[in-house]
C-alpha cells in the first residue's frame, strides 16, 4: 500500500479550499521525510533524526488544517500547542484518529521537541513517516467527511421545506419509516446530480448524508463512526440516528459493482452491531447512485439475544 498516493488523492477534495496550501505544505514535509530516510542509508545517520523533525512538521500542518475544517475557525489565532491540546480534550477527533493522534504525539511528537540531544535510528525514523503518514490519512477522512456535511448542509437547507409538503404523513409513520423515507429522498438527490455522484467517496457519501438528515429533519440527531463495546470488543458503527425515544443504526454502504455480496456482508455486521448496542432496529443502505438499477426495499426480522431485530435493506434489486 502507497500511504503517500493514498494521501495525495484525499488531498485533492481540497482544491479551491483555504486548506489546499496548507495541505500540501504537509505532503512536502512527508515527502522530504522518505527522501531524508533514503538519503540516510549512504550520506549519516544524522539523517534519520531530520526525518523526525520533518514528520513533526507534517504532524503540525495537518493539525492546523483539521482544526480549520473540523472548527470552522482560523488556526493562525492558535499556537500548535492550543491546537494539540484542544485535540485532545475537546473530543473533536474520532476514536480511531484520536488513537493515531496520541501514538504520534507520545511517541515521536513530545520526544523530539522536549530533548535536542536525542538521536534516532532508521528503524525510529521509518516508524515516524509511518506513523504521521496512517494518522494523518484517517484525519483526512473525517476531514472529507465534515466538509461534506457542511456543502450538503448548505446545499439543501433552501429547499428542505418542501420535502414533506404540510408534514403531517411524514409525522404519523414511526422513527425507522421516516428514517427509510430521509434515505430514499437522499438517494433522489443525489440522483439528479449529472456528474459526480458516482464519484463519491466513501466518507463523502457519509458526511453528505449526515448532512441531508440533519436539515431535512432537525429533531434528529446523526453520529456517525459510533462507537460501542461488546465485552472486551470495540466496534464502530457506521452511523446511528436518534430521534427522542427512537434508535435506528444505518450501515452505509458505498455503491461498488459488487453490492450483492456487500449487502449480505451488511446484513453480518448490522446484526452484530444491533446486538452488541441492544438496538433493535437497523437499515442497511447501498444507494444506487452510478448504477444501472432499481432501489428495492426489503425488511427481515430475526430472533436474536436481545430480542426480535427489524431490519430493513434499501439497495439495488438483488440478482438472482
Amino acid at each position: 500500500m502507497d500511504l503517500l498516493k493514498l494521501i495525495k488523492s484525499k488531498t485533492k477534495s481540497f482544491e479551491g479550499t483555504s486548506s489546499e496550501q496548507g495541505l500540501d505544505a504537509v505532503v512536502h514535509h512527508i515527502e522530504i521525510s522518505e527522501t531524508h530516510y533514503e538519503q540516510g542509508k549512504s550520506n549519516g545517520e544524522h539523517l534519520y533524526t531530520d526525518v523526525i523533525y520533518r514528520t513533526n512538521q507534517a504532524f503540525e500542518g495537518a493539525l492546523k488544517e483539521a482544526y480549520r475544517i473540523l472548527t470552522s475557525d482560523d488556526p493562525s489565532k492558535k499556537t500548535p500547542y492550543q491546537i494539540e491540546k484542544h485535540f485532545e480534550s475537546n473530543h473533536t477527533l474520532k476514536d480511531r484518529v484520536l488513537s493515531q493522534f496520541t501514538t504520534y504525539r507520545t511517541e515521536w511528537r513530545n520526544k523530539s521537541t522536549h530533548d535536542y540531544q536525542l538521536f534516532f535510528s532508521s528503524q525510529e525514523a521509518l516508524l515516524a513517516i509511518v506513523s504521521v503518514s496512517a494518522f494523518f490519512n484517517i484525519l483526512l477522512d473525517q476531514m472529507i467527511e465534515k466538509r461534506s456535511f457542511d456543502l450538503e448542509k448548505e446545499k439543501v437547507s433552501s429547499k428542505a421545506k418542501n420535502f414533506f409538503g404540510d408534514g403531517k404523513a411524514y409525522g404519523s409513520i414511526g422513527f425507522m419509516q421516516q428514517s427509510i423515507k430521509l434515505l430514499k429522498l437522499f438517494i433522489e438527490e443525489l440522483n439528479e446530480e449529472t456528474v459526480g455522484a458516482s464519484e463519491l467517496k466513501e466518507y463523502e457519501l457519509q458526511g453528505r448524508l449526515a448532512g441531508f438528515i440533519t436539515v431535512a429533519d432537525p429533531d434528529i440527531e446523526v453520529f456517525t463512526e459510533y462507537p460501542i463495546k461488546h465485552g472486551a470488543r470495540r466496534m464502530q458503527i457506521d452511523m446511528l440516528l436518534r430521534k427522542g425515544d427512537g434508535q435506528v443504526i444505518v450501515e452505509l454502504k458505498h455503491p461498488s459493482t459488487n453490492y450483492n455480496r456487500r449487502v449480505k456482508e451488511a446484513m453480518e455486521q448490522i446484526k452484530h452491531h444491533l446486538i452488541a448496542s441492544k438496538i433493535d432496529k437497523g437499515i442497511i443502505f447501498a444507494p444506487s447512485i452510478g448504477i444501472q438499477a432499481r432501489d428495492e426495499y426489503r425488511e427481515t426480522f430475526i430472533e436474536s439475544p436481545i430480542g426480535e431485530l427489524k431490519i430493513a435493506t434499501l439497495s439495488p434489486k438483488m440478482l438472482k
